[in-house]
């Protein structure tokens, strides 16, 4: 993992987001052009109350996805954040995201003092809901929304990963 950097970035994070299945689930669609992927990256950048990282592999040698970390609030006298990533297709259940949680978490719990980060997806996202609950996010209610993108309600489910929860599955040292 490492910062955004847009200008290296960008050709390979515009290629990554040519495939539709990367954006079925989500708000996104596929990128009309370089540019709007170049604006995308600049905006992750610049956006105040976000922390993102480019997700980096080093054996495929290019970015392969961004990880979000929302800047924490407070909330029911908790500290908490609200964490998202994509992940090029090619890289599905791979382990990466996985890897790349391990490194987010481990500063927010260690070194911003998160008590706990929120995360949701739709039921429809099988991959997204397995790799939450395989971080050991527990589930903790399933709403019915009106999904835009797709023109009917959906099953939306909402997870929560307490420090707790992480120290037992993670057990840092």
């Amino acid at each position: 993992m490492r910062p955004i950097d847009v200008e290296r970035d960008t050709p390979e994070w515009y290629s990554a987001t040519q495939d539709p299945d990367m954006h079925a689930w989500t708000g996104n669609r596929v990128p009309n052009d370089i540019d709007e992927v170049r604006e995308l990256l600049r905006g992750y950048n610049a956006h105040p109350e976000v922390m993102v990282w480019c997700i980096w592999d080093r054996h495929a040698t290019r970015m392969i996805g961004t990880y979000w970390l929302a800047v924490p609030y407070m909330s029911e006298r908790k500290r908490i954040s609200i964490d998202a990533q994509r992940i090029a297709k090619p890289f599905w259940r791979t382990g990466r995201t996985m890897a790349a949680r391990r490194l987010v978490y481990l500063y927010a719990f260690e070194d911003l003092a998160i008590d706990a980060i929120r995360a949701s997806a739709w039921e429809g996202n099988v991959n997204s809901c397995r790799s939450m609950e395989g971080a050991g996010f527990e589930l903790v209610e399933v709403t019915p929304r009106f999904s835009g993108k797709h023109g009917q309600e959906l099953i939306e489910r909402h997870y929560v990963l307490t420090r707790e929860q992480w120290r037992r599955v993670y057990r840092p040292v």
